[in-house]
């Protein structure tokens, strides 16, 4: 796999970039955009399937793993943007989005703001819009972090990435992600949550007018498949995939039936 390298352009995002093994042109440009609290590292398996025939570039938002943490609050807008200033300084072209959970909004955003840098739009395990009871679990979540650091809430969202089923059998997975999270910058992962809870796309979807599949996972607490359906709905030809035995991590979970699902739907655009 390639090597971390870092934006001359701030903030500085670390991010890898994986040339097609087959040492052809690209058949396409992947940009994977990792959920909260994770790294580039959550998409080794996927890395490893796409590159045989495609460039892959994945990268740490900011607050995460080894990228910038500039002060918050952060707004989706910014993140979209910092992808978008990604795809320019590498000279990527226009990339088949591929994002989970804040990937996910923030591949909503970025094809919003930045149409012509967005190919193909992949979302796994987001959403579009958090009701107002969900808001206010947002800033719970905030302040839990602010006064215990994110050892307070890191058991939880362990609970809610993975199932107990995969908790039981790959506690080794389990362990190493609750790490990751404990390694984020904590300042840099509460200005995140607070770009998340305002995340508000739905209403312009409509204008979308690039192929679209929408992940879902059937066990997802966190973005569960009504948030995926409202997604889907919205955007013009978007297709819906609901996962089984996945909960919200899931190419993680299940990572053969994320690749399938995925290689049938690029097989038909």
């Amino acid at each position: 796999m390639s090597t971390m390298q870092f934006t001359t352009s701030a903030p500085r995002l670390a991010y890898t970039v994986t040339e097609p093994r087959n040492g052809q042109t690209p058949r396409r440009t992947f940009l994977l955009s990792h959920a909260l609290g994770c790294d580039v590292t959550m998409w080794d398996a996927l890395v490893a399937h796409l590159y045989a025939d495609n460039r892959v570039v994945c990268y740490d938002q900011r607050g995460h793993g080894r990228s910038e943490a500039p002060a918050g609050p952060y707004t989706m807008a910014q993140l979209a943007d910092d992808a978008a200033r990604l795809i320019d300084e590498l000279n990527l072209g226009a990339v088949t989005w591929i994002g989970l959970s804040m990937g996910g909004m923030i591949g909503q955003e970025l094809v919003l703001r930045h149409p012509a840098k967005v190919q193909a739009l992949v979302l796994a395990n987001t959403t579009s819009f958090y009701p107002d009871e969900a808001r206010v679990g947002w800033d719970q979540r905030i302040a839990t972090i602010a006064q215990g650091g994110l050892a307070s809430i890191v058991d939880g969202a362990m609970l809610r990435w993975f199932h107990d089923g995969f908790r039981a059998e790959q506690p080794e997975v389990v362990a190493y992600w609750k790490q990751r999270v404990l390694a984020c910058d904590q300042a840099g992962y509460i200005a995140c949550c607070q770009a998340i809870r305002d995340v508000d796309t739905t209403a312009r979807l409509g204008s979308v007018a690039v192929p679209a599949l929408v992940i879902a996972g059937e066990l997802d607490l966190g973005t569960p498949p009504a948030m995926a359906r409202a997604i889907a709905h919205h955007i013009p030809g978007a297709q819906l995939a609901i996962l089984p035995h996945a909960s919200h991590l899931s190419v993680l979970e299940q990572p053969q039936a994320f690749i399938q699902t995925l290689e049938q739907w690029l097989a038909s655009h």
